[in-house]
């Protein structure tokens, strides 16, 4: 968790839930190999913070404990983060197919850091970086996630064809 960053939020949001919606009052910006996020509240007030690597937010050495089947777990933040940067792309690429998708599921697996030069990539690691930096996750916990997104992601394209998961996910994120 990143405490700097929920301080500045905090203290330009006050009181109550904190909803950041990529795009509308939270936005990306990339300098060299920094992610800074923006957050603008109700009011116009910005901040803007450089987020650390997953490597620095993630804490602790939790295992991930979840079921195939259990979407409405506490990994649920991190999974609908995952999920959205997808949405979030595919919107803009209409020629993304599912194989797309694996390919840097299964790339970020190995280092969830690894700087793979895609939109695709960089939206994914956005939208955890984001996530890390309010909640509290292991890296084992980060890693779990992707391979629970990669199962479901093969799992749809295996039954809906070569856009079976982007069609899935595109009217739920």
């Amino acid at each position: 968790m990143d405490r700097d960053f929920v301080a500045k939020v905090r203290e330009i949001h006050g009181k109550g839930d904190i909803i950041f919606s990529v795009d509308h009052n939270t936005f990306f910006v990339h300098s060299d190999s920094a992610s800074i996020v923006q957050y603008v509240n109700e009011k116009n007030k910005k901040i803007e913070h450089q987020l650390g690597t997953i490597d620095e937010l993630c804490e602790g050495d939790a295992l991930f404990q979840s079921s195939d089947d259990d979407w409405t777990d506490k990994y649920l933040p991190l999974l609908m983060a995952i999920e959205s940067a997808i949405n979030r792309i595919q919107r803009t690429r209409s020629d993304m197919k599912d194989k797309n998708v694996i390919a840097v599921l299964e790339r970020l697996l190995l280092k969830p850091d690894m700087k793979l030069h895609s939109d695709l990539s960089v939206a994914i690691q956005d939208h955890i970086k984001l996530t890390l930096a309010t909640n509290s996750y292991s890296k084992k916990e980060v890693v779990g996630c992707l391979k629970k997104v990669l199962h479901s992601v093969k799992n749809h394209h295996r039954i809906g064809g070569s856009k079976g998961y982007l069609n899935f996910i595109k009217d739920k994120v």
